[in-house]
């Protein structure tokens, strides 16, 4: 832990201690010696650490050895906003008369970069309609911003 978050768990712990005190002091003359004490203790914890950071310069420099990135969660986020992003195109299709078509979404980071989709209500049914598949993709590259050869089928 750094010296700075040492010194603030400090404080926050002082504010703790002094607030359980003063509801603890009986009222009278002892409180208020009690509380000018306190006081000081409150003023000798703040000002403890300025010679050495006086001395020494501020340093908030936060290098790779100190701030990492989670992958896993990188990673975990990404198919997350994938699979709604995925949802919301098949809404998008429904209200287009494309029912039962699965979306899945490529992410690069938070762009799109590829859509795949499938026809899972497919088969030739009595007095059904066409399915134009080059509707679908037209209508999934426009919903994605992203060209049409970055959108296929698949299954």
């Amino acid at each position: 832990m750094s010296s700075f978050a040492a010194w603030g768990l400090t404080l926050l712990g002082l504010a703790v201690i002094c607030t359980i005190a003063e509801m603890l002091l009986p009222h009278g003359k002892t409180r208020g010696v009690i509380r000018s004490v306190m006081a000081t203790v409150a003023v000798l914890v703040i000002v403890t650490p300025l010679p050495s950071l006086i001395n020494n310069g501020f340093d908030f420099d936060f290098t790779a050895d100190t701030v990492n990135l989670d992958e896993d969660y990188i990673s975990y986020s990404e198919q997350k906003r994938g699979q709604y992003l995925g949802a919301a195109a098949e809404s998008y299709l429904i209200q287009h008369g494309f029912d039962g078509v699965e979306v899945i979404v490529g992410m690069d980071g938070y762009n799109v970069k590829s859509v795949s989709y499938k026809i899972t209500k497919s088969g030739i049914m009595q007095n059904g309609t066409h399915i134009n598949k080059k509707e679908i993709e037209k209508l999934l590259a426009e919903y994605f911003g992203i060209e049409k050869e970055a959108v296929m089928a698949y299954g």
